[in-house]
Parts: C-alpha cells; structure tokens; sequence
C-alpha cells in the first residue's frame, strides 16, 4: 500500500479518561461508534486487565483515535517499553477508531509510528485487526521505519440477518444440530422444569452477574485470569443496555449462560457456558436456539456473529467466517526490538525461502 507524500501530522497524548473528548475533537461521534470503541469497553479492560506496571494511554492523529497499553520490559541485558492496542484475547475486534475513515489514514499511521519510535518503545502489538486497519496501520509503520509482521490471527463467525427470520434461518442449519435441539427443547422446557430468562436491564445486574458466574464455575471453561473483567462488563453493558445475559435455569439451579453484547445492529455472542452436568441434556444448544430465535425478532439486527475463534460448533451455528489479524513490529533502534525482531521475524522469513 503507497504511503502518500505529506507532511506528518502531529500527535498528541492522553489519558484514557480524556476518551470521549479526544473522539470529539477528532471529529468521531462516540454515539456512532462499535461497541469496542466505546469507553466503557476500554475503561472495564484498563481497569481488570492491566498488569504490574502497564498504564493505559491514548494517542490522537489527523482523525484516527489510538488506545494503547504500555509497560517495561527487559530481554537478557536490555530494557526497553512494549506498548500494544488496548486489547487482549477478549476483543473480539480492534481498530483505531476513525482509521478507515480518516482521509490521510496512513500518514496519519505514519506519524504514531514515528512518535511511538521518538518516545523509544521497542515493540508494538495489535489484536483482532479487520482486513483495512490491518493495512493501513502495517503501511504506516513500515514507512515510519518499524520492522513489521501482520499475520493471521483467528476467524470470526457470523451470519448477515437483515430479512431473516427464525424459521429460515433454522431450516438451512445441519440436520443433527436441529433434531438436538427441537428434542432437547421439548424434553426441558416444554415438558421438563427448564426456563429461559434474558437479563438486560441495569436492575438485572447482580441477578445476571450471579447467575453467569455460578454456571461459568461448574463449567468445562478454565479459570478467568481477570475475574472482575465479566462481572465488569455485565455491570457496565446491562447500564448502557448494550449487553444482554441469557441463562437457562432448571427449577431455580442456573445451568447455562451466554452473554450477547448488541449495539447499532450487531450482535455478538461474546461468552458462554454450561454445567457440566447438564451437558448431555444439551443446555448449551437450548439457550442458543432461544437467543438467536429472539434476536431475529429485531428488524434493526443486520448481523450475528460469533466473537474469537474458529472452534467447530460456531460454523453450525453461524455459517460465514472472516479472517482478523494481529499485526507484530519492532523498533530496529532499540536493541530490545532488534533483538526481538532477530529472534521472531528471521527464523520465519528464512523458513519462509527454503519452502520455495
């Protein structure tokens, strides 16, 4: 991708709390944004996942809008700063806000890159990059002399909704998952003790969080290394009516759960779980058919998706996948990021030529 000629635009630092008025002075509506641009998404990550010595920070350029989190780092002799998108394996989408519609995006990109160099950080990192972010930031960082490696990084499940009701959405679904379904469904629900609730409303918040909580401790899930991170998110999404928690209970036992973040017409099925116990009654695929069938009730709804990853069942589910990047660079006048570059980007490279 060319990098226009243009003189580099200034950038400008700051803090995280600053976030809505740095969108507005970069002419971003923070109404108008995905939901993983929204402060209360980067403000519940700062606050649960920030490690010892990382800080949250934000930079601004010529319209794009970059929040990043930094922390020291030490290889062997060498010292140096890692900085990366404010992101970690909860994302399920990063991208600077304003980078695609910013006119001078890679100059723009250009200039982070060069004041993130100036301020000698030795490595960046970006999770979860859609095709276009991927490009542009990869672009301007070379250009602004960064070592740069994009790479694939995981698939995104989803399925566009608009004019799509249940029942045609349910006939093009495989044979098995449907028969588990309408079968489990009448044995729990229509004849048994099961019942589907959806919390989605502030006063909901400590009944959801409770219940997703219980379920997600008897689950096959591993321990949550953040543990404030969810409950967070539940708070803060069911305040801004912008997360929903379902939860399949039996009698007033919790033994499924899911929670849906939803905003400006897309939804995505950001967690689940189930009891262990209750696998075999197939409690995960009875609260899926129940929150899908109700999601596409809403004619504002244009798509579904799937979050992180490209386990099997979520193509059963959703049958369309997209690819996000992650994109690695290293600052070739840090010996941290020289060395890091030697050891990460060489090897592949090398690799790479013997093949062909």
């Amino acid at each position: 991708m060319a990098v226009p000629d243009h003189t580099s635009p200034p950038v400008t630092e700051h803090g995280l709390s600053s976030l809505s008025d740095v969108y507005r002075k970069a002419g971003l509506e923070p109404a108008d944004l995905d939901f993983y641009s929204t402060f209360d998404w980067f403000e519940n990550l700062a606050a649960n996942c920030l490690q010892d010595e990382e800080k949250a920070e934000v930079l601004a350029c010529d319209g794009i809008v970059l929040p990043l989190r930094t922390r020291p780092i030490r290889l062997g002799p060498f010292s140096g700063i890692a900085s990366r998108g404010l992101s970690n394996f909860y994302s399920c989408r990063f991208a600077p806000p304003g980078i695609g519609s910013a006119a001078g995006a890679i100059p723009a990109a250009a200039s982070l890159g060069k004041h993130l160099r100036n301020r000698g950080i030795a490595t960046l990192w970006f999770d979860a990059l859609d095709e276009t972010p991927k490009d542009i930031l990869a672009a301007g960082l070379k250009h602004s002399g960064w070592l740069v490696e994009p790479f694939p990084q995981f698939g995104n499940w989803y399925i566009t909704t608009e004019n799509l009701d249940f029942e045609t959405y349910w006939r093009s679904r495989p044979g098995a998952l449907r028969n588990t379904g309408l079968r489990r469904h009448r044995a729990l629900i229509e004849r048994g003790d099961g019942r589907i609730l959806c919390f989605a409303d502030r006063d909901d918040a400590e009944a959801a969080v409770d219940a997703y909580e219980s379920v997600y401790a008897r689950s096959w899930q591993p321990n949550e290394p953040f543990p404030g991170y969810m409950p967070g998110l539940i708070r803060r999404g069911l305040a801004a009516q912008e997360v929903q928690v379902w939860c399949l209970f039996v009698k007033e036992i919790p033994v499924a759960a899911q929670v849906w973040v939803r905003r400006h017409g897309h939804a995505t099925i950001f967690k689940l779980a189930y009891d262990q116990d209750w696998g075999k009654q197939s409690v995960g695929t009875i609260l899926t058919m129940a929150a899908i069938r109700t999601a596409l009730t809403d004619k504002s709804l244009k798509e579904i998706d799937f979050g992180w990853g490209d386990d099997a069942y979520k193509q059963e589910w959703l049958p369309n996948r997209r690819q996000r990047y992650g994109i690695s660079a290293y600052n070739p006048g840090s010996m941290v990021g020289l060395s890091m570059a030697a050891r990460n980007i060489i090897p592949r490279k090398l690799k790479a030529l013997r093949r062909r």
